[in-house]
Parts: C-alpha cells; structure tokens; sequence
C-alpha cells in the first residue's frame, strides 16, 4: 500500500517537471498597435529579449524593447519604440532612423 502511494507520489513530481514555467513560454510575435502602453505590450508579446533605453539630445527617454520573431527557418530581431509609455513605432529601419550618435545610452 505505502509503496503504491509512493509511486503515485513519484509519478505526479516527475510530471510537474515537464511542465514548463511561466518564464520559459515565448509568444509569438504579432505586430504591435500604435499607442499601446508598455504594460499592454507585455501582455500581448510578453517579455522582450532586450532593452534599450537612450536619452536623446531634447531628453526625450525613447525605449526599444526587443523582440524575436521566429519564422521556419530563421529568426529576425524586431525592436519595437516606446516614448512616454506609448508604443510609437517598431522594427529596424524604425530603429535605425530614430537612434544618433549624440544620443545616450542609458541602458
């Protein structure tokens, strides 16, 4: 009987281990709405790879917060813009015309 229980017992454990957590569940990209907030972001990509934060020369705070999108065979980073917690753009040619030299990278 005991050791029926524990093989009940030992069974559940090793299934929880195969469950994977939170953190580790990636979304896939879909693209963002303009004026979406950061939090809406989230929850509709999740979290991004990285983030990248400047400060440009006016002290305009412009925020990249990126992406991986997926596709069969490869996979291309999209960095998707935020000033003052609204999303005003993404990907890379977006990126590329709004970051400069004068700018400072904060993080």
């Amino acid at each position: 009987m005991f050791m029926k229980n524990y093989l009940i017992i030992g069974l559940c454990l090793s299934l929880v281990g195969c469950v994977p957590s939170s953190s580790q569940i990636v979304k896939p990209f879909v693209d963002p709405e303009y004026g979406m907030t950061k939090q809406q972001m989230f929850d509709l990509l999740g979290k991004p790879e990285k983030i990248e934060i400047y400060r440009k020369t006016d002290q305009t705070r412009i925020e990249f917060y990126i992406y991986v999108r997926k596709y069969q065979s490869s996979q291309a980073k999209v960095p998707v813009c935020l000033i003052n917690n609204k999303i005003v753009g993404w990907g890379k040619t977006f990126y590329e015309d709004h970051i400069s030299q004068d700018d400072i990278r904060i993080k």
